[in-house]
């Protein structure tokens, strides 16, 4: 995938059959030239490979638009954290907040005040978001989450205990994607069981590492373990190296080349599970440019970027109706990380 996309003329033909989304009233009329303009994304925790190559997206951005694009976080990912940065963003009026919430719900209130004082407001990972005018997912939540199942029934073999790891209890696509995963298991591998509720560490690999030592303790016949954070299966790995089961019991997730790939190689992890977080924050910056700009973003819009060429709506009853899905998924294996440098 390449970070750096060329879009050409920002104003690409818009396909709106279907919903859509009109264009949202946080900045003024004035802040229609992009030089004038300032974005500020705000990302779950510093310090983290894959918020590091996501700030390669929003400068890639920048570079394209004019728009002044920056990139902050808290150094722990904690809601608290970003509820603290965002509300210290407000009084300096940016035209546009992105946030990739540690909880929906605790950003409600602050982003309603950032809205209130005139602030577009961007998101992703966030398709329950109420307080947001562009929600953009990389993909259904539920075909990633059965994509995963199935890369795990694969190498299980069809049966056996497996446990699934999460950032944050409140963190949407994680939480959706396990109960994606357990649904698959149930409908397809009748002989696979988790053997306990989705586990918190922290989006820390060091959590990730102490807790599957503990579980491999407790649950001795565990044979797959499934990440949600970039975090979570390079500590799982190194747990699972340590005591001597490397190739023994099954691991896949979400991760990135760079923290994942010395396992991968080694037979520890089977499956990698990913997009690109670079191009998603670029898509979704252009979505909210474009909307600035008197455009509409919904239902066969073309970001300009790759997976994100043909908009769908977010799948789900309680989604807002802000919120829509690319096709972004990308599935790496020893075949094919090292084609991979982020």
């Amino acid at each position: 995938m390449k970070k750096n996309v060329k879009l050409g003329a920002l104003g690409v033909c818009m396909l709106t059959a279907g919903f859509v989304v009109n264009s949202a009233p946080a900045a003024s009329a004035k802040q229609v030239d992009p030089h004038d303009m300032r974005f500020v994304n705000v990302i779950k925790v510093t310090a983290n490979a894959w918020f590091q190559n996501m700030e390669h997206g929003v400068k890639a951005f920048a570079k394209d638009t004019g728009v002044k694009a920056t990139q902050t976080g808290p150094a722990q990912a904690t809601s608290e954290g970003q509820v603290s940065i965002i509300q210290n963003l407000i009084p300096q009026k940016p035209t546009a907040i992105g946030v990739d919430p540690n909880s929906q719900q605790a950003l409600e209130g602050v982003l309603a005040k950032a809205q209130k004082a005139g602030i577009f407001v961007f998101s992703q990972e966030a398709p329950q978001l109420k307080h947001t005018n562009l929600d953009l997912e990389a993909f259904s939540n539920a075909e990633y989450g059965r994509q995963m199942m199935d890369a795990l029934a694969s190498c299980m073999g069809g049966k056996g205990e497996y446990v699934t790891f999460v950032g944050h209890l409140t963190a949407a696509s994680h939480m959706a994607w396990a109960q994606a995963e357990l649904n698959e298991a149930k409908a397809k591998f009748p002989g696979i069981k988790r053997v306990t509720g989705p586990v918190v560490a922290n989006e820390n690999s060091e959590v990730a590492y102490q807790k599957t030592k503990e579980l491999l303790a407790k649950y001795p016949h565990i044979k797959g373990f499934l990440g949600s954070a970039s975090t979570d299966i390079p500590g799982i790995a190194r747990a699972v190296t340590e005591v001597g089961l490397s190739g023994k019991v099954c691991i896949a997730g979400t991760s990135v080349p760079s923290l994942t790939r010395n396992y991968v190689n080694a037979g520890t992890i089977q499956d990698v599970f990913l997009w690109d977080s670079a191009l998603t924050a670029h898509a979704v910056m252009n979505g909210a440019l474009m909307m600035l700009q008197g455009k509409k973003v919904g239902v066969g819009t073309d970001l300009g970027v790759p997976g994100y060429t043909n908009l769908k709506k977010c799948e789900g009853s309680d989604v807002s109706a802000h919120c829509f899905q690319g096709n972004a998924i990308l599935k790496l294996t020893k075949a094919n990380i090292g084609k991979y440098n982020f």
